[in-house]
């Protein structure tokens, strides 16, 4: 039912949301306003408010404070002259995505660490053979549409079967029936890179972890083992290193090198001719110079370097892992 219009006098300090046009006045005016029982729904959910809206000369006026703090945003009031700042608590703004070198459509990011992309676009899938799709909860999962090719006769890593499993690639909650990889496409200095072929070992704020590694029979059937390595761009403000050594017959044959977020991968190709056991172990360096290899506990900071606690500390991705004979 709707309430009857009433007089209001005063100077009038609300926002003004339908209207892209501003007046500027001085003064007392006297004003007709319409009040009609009018909401104020942001982001879907109803918000109660300091003073009820009114409408007047067409415009719908609420509190601008009532708005801004449901937003996350800061607001400010400045005497001489007298103005209304308002501050976004996340700016999200465009970023350039490329991937294998050519532009793709714009994704997004809060200015930290979070690296989103559009979904549901196809560029994304006939690029990735990755489909975003979005859950009705607003969550975007990747589903494999088809994998993209590697090299010529080369064999995928991932195709093949570990004869071991250690540290975080052991735990069961980590990573379900020893599923390594396709979780979610790698990104790295904004390009993407398929899910499909990335080992992904992540770490989140205040977590436990276990340095891992892992190992395959390779019984002297290939010749060279190829891979990429580096620090996602979810985790590119980690101020500690990783490295990742592939190790066959229980020496050493090459590393990785330290590497920390923002860095661009090392390729990696080793000779692994008459390999019958093919090792990859993890090691990590934190911000304090603390070194930690594989079977050892990691005990991550509660609070990732750009001051959240939902942003992984480090999330490292082995790309492309292969084998050829």
């Amino acid at each position: 039912m709707k309430r009857p219009t009433a007089f209001l006098l005063g100077v009038l300090t609300s926002a003004l949301l339908v209207s892209g046009v501003s007046h500027a006045s001085t003064g007392v005016q006297l004003i007709k306003a319409s009040f009609d029982d009018i909401g104020l729904v942001v982001n879907g959910k109803s918000v109660v408010m300091s003073a009820p809206p009114f409408i007047y000369n067409r415009n719908v006026y609420v509190p601008i404070s009532t708005v801004a703090h449901a937003l996350d945003a800061k607001v400010s009031w400045v005497n001489k002259p007298a103005s209304v700042g308002v501050q976004p608590a996340a700016p999200v703004d465009p970023l350039a995505v490329y991937y294998n070198g050519v532009q793709m459509e714009a994704g997004i990011t809060n200015g930290k660490t979070y690296f989103d992309v559009p979904a549901q676009t196809s560029a994304y899938e006939q690029a990735t053979g990755l489909i975003p799709v979005v859950s009705s909860t607003g969550n975007v999962n990747f589903q494999m549409q088809s994998p993209p090719a590697l090299a010529s006769g080369s064999t995928a890593l991932m195709s093949l079967k570990p004869t071991q499993l250690l540290g975080d690639f052991s735990n069961p909650a980590l990573y379900p029936h020893g599923q390594l990889s396709g979780y979610w496409p790698a990104s790295v200095l904004g390009q993407l890179y398929p899910g499909q072929y990335a080992i992904q070992w992540a770490v989140n704020p205040g977590q436990v972890s276990v340095i891992p590694g892992l190992s395959y029979a390779l019984n002297g059937q290939y010749k060279t083992f190829s891979a990429s390595f580096a620090v996602d761009d979810l985790s590119k403000n980690f101020a500690g290193y990783v490295q990742v050594s592939v190790v066959g017959n229980g020496k050493t044959l090459a590393s990785t090198g330290w590497i920390q977020g923002g860095a661009a991968p090392t390729n990696l190709s080793v000779d692994v001719s008459n390999v019958t056991t093919l090792a990859l172990q993890y090691e990590l360096k934190g911000p304090n110079g603390h070194f930690y290899t594989v079977g050892q506990t990691y005990k991550a900071p509660a609070v990732n370097p750009d001051g959240t606690t939902s942003d992984p500390i480090v999330v490292t991705d082995l790309m492309n892992a292969a084998l050829s004979s």
